[in-house]
């Protein structure tokens, strides 16, 4: 099992065994963690129509830092970058299938993804409140938080971005390196507020090097007061590395559901008669990653000429019925047609069902006929404080 994190300065790779208690970062020391990611090799990989082969040999680099793999077919692989937004997820599969991994074997998600992942494999004490994590990048500190709902049943899991905050070169204007480490103190020290306030935080991750107690000291000590608190760089690597052993059945997740932003936030379905009894048949689970949620099924109507499907918010309220009509349905007897219906997902907040005539056997020949619907799922509104301005 391999977490891959994958992003446009620097990739990290985690790895499990059978014989391990937990995953390894590949690398001697914190400092070899990072592998050097080429300009060209990211460009090609956020570049719509790029063709893959640079990503895919970058790639083949960063898996000889395994121990023991021999067989790129052996692997089971989990590549978390930034975002979902854009091409990147797509190279990075289509870059992994050259190597020879199977496509059912390739896993994406996002840092949130891989933030949920990693915090709730750690010890159940450090995350039976809020988890904080806090990270540096591209002249920005930022705090997201990860709440569980444990009123709803099952308990929901949710990460956003509470705050964030510049901090660079236009920031820092004129001032020596002992007045600049007293203003990032202070930066530092209102962003943890922000991040905690009217929160009950048990554990903060502080990610990659930058955020030093030599300058930092009063923003340690209210990290540090009556909480959990860690740094280091490869939090990413280890929480893909655990979704991709969550994925292949080898670790038992807590009996929650993560509402990340890249989930179906609602259930899909449709109401069939199964041997004379109405029946709700599911298409799409709650929970899903959009990208990997797909169903596939035949069905014979009646004589129905539309076919409605259902769809129920994962953290409960109203059902809504979406209806695709069937114009110009061929003239056939009652139950004799046979129709593939496919449900795919285009974006976390849009889903696509298309019913296609396969005909009857060797009564009624298919028609070519297709309808297609685009269903909207709203998404919840995200909140995110901003401190940009302390």
């Amino acid at each position: 099992m391999i977490g891959l994190e994958f992003g446009p300065d620097h990739a990290q790779l985690s790895y499990y065994q059978s014989s391990m208690r937990e995953p390894q970062t590949a690398g001697e020391g914190e400092a070899d963690y990072l592998i050097e990611v080429p300009g060209e090799v990211w460009q090609d990989a956020a570049a719509s129509g790029a063709e893959p082969e640079k990503v895919s040999d970058f790639f083949a680099a960063c898996l000889e830092r395994v121990p023991g793999l021999s067989d790129p077919k052996d692997v089971r692989i989990m590549v978390t970058v930034p975002s979902l937004e854009g091409p990147v997820f797509e190279r990075a599969v289509q870059a992994l299938e050259m190597l020879g991994i199977e496509r059912k074997h390739i896993f994406v998600q996002d840092h949130q993804s891989s933030f949920y992942y990693y915090a709730v494999n750690q010890k159940r004490e450090l995350w039976s409140g809020d988890v904080a994590l806090i990270e540096y990048r591209d002249g920005c500190m930022s705090g997201w938080v990860m709440h569980i709902d444990r009123a709803k049943m099952p308990p929901v899991v949710s990460v956003k971005k509470a705050a964030s905050v510049t901090i660079d070169d236009s920031v820092r204007g004129g001032r020596d390196d002992e007045e600049w480490d007293k203003e990032r103190d202070r930066q530092f020290f209102e962003l943890l507020k922000r991040v905690f306030e009217r929160r009950n935080v048990v554990t903060c991750y502080l990610l990659g090097t930058y955020f030093d107690r030599k300058w930092a000291v009063r923003s340690f000590q209210y990290l540090c007061f009556h909480r959990h608190a860690f740094q280091g760089g490869n939090l990413y690597t280890k929480g893909a590395c655990y979704g991709a052993m969550e994925r292949m059945g080898l670790l038992k997740m807590p009996q929650m559901v993560f509402l990340g932003s890249q989930v179906v936030r609602d259930n899909l379905g449709i109401q069939l008669k199964v041997r004379g009894k109405e029946v709700y048949y599911p298409l799409i689970n709650a929970g899903e990653n959009w990208y990997e949620a797909f169903c596939e099924c035949e069905i014979i109507p009646d004589d129905e000429r539309s076919l409605t499907i259902v769809s129920r918010p994962m953290t409960g309220g109203a059902q809504v019925s979406h209806v695709l009509r069937l114009k110009d349905f061929p003239q056939r007897p009652k139950r004799a047609s046979r129709l593939k219906l496919s449900v795919y997902l285009t974006s976390p907040e849009q889903a696509v069902v298309e019913l296609e005539d396969l005909g009857f056997g060797g009564f009624f020949r298919p028609s070519g006929r297709v309808w297609k619907r685009a269903i909207y799922l709203p998404s919840e509104p995200e909140e995110e404080a901003s401190v940009d301005e302390l």
